[in-house]
């Protein structure tokens, strides 16, 4: 059990060391102090929405247009479909900007 523990803080302090580099962190400053305010990586049993959008994100950017044409990635007029090596659907986003933002760096 302690090695499940140890690799999931692992990977909770690897999840915030990339939105730390990779989003918009809210620093708090005080008069002879700052601190950094990071998210809950997991609420529940469930990755927090704004790690999970920035992992997309992520994922996205990495991607080629081969990958699209294979069907890992599917585009469906209102939503992508991010798909298991298997064709099964893994994530399903609907937000517009992402879903922009993933169109203009492919076509």
């Amino acid at each position: 059990m302690t090695n499940e523990k140890s690799a999931l803080e692992n990977l909770e302090e690897s999840l915030k060391a990339l939105w730390r580099e990779q989003s918009n962190p809210h620093v708090i400053a005080a008069k002879h102090t700052e601190f950094m305010v990071e998210p809950k990586v997991f609420l529940g049993n469930k990755l927090n929405p704004e790690i999970l959008k920035l992992l997309v994100l992520n994922y996205l950017m990495q991607t080629s247009r081969q990958d699209s044409g294979i069907g890992n990635v599917e585009f469906t007029g209102d939503k992508l479909i991010i798909k298991t090596p298997k064709g099964k659907p893994l994530v399903i986003v609907r937000d517009k900007k992402v879903i922009q933002q993933y169109l203009a760096s492919r076509f």
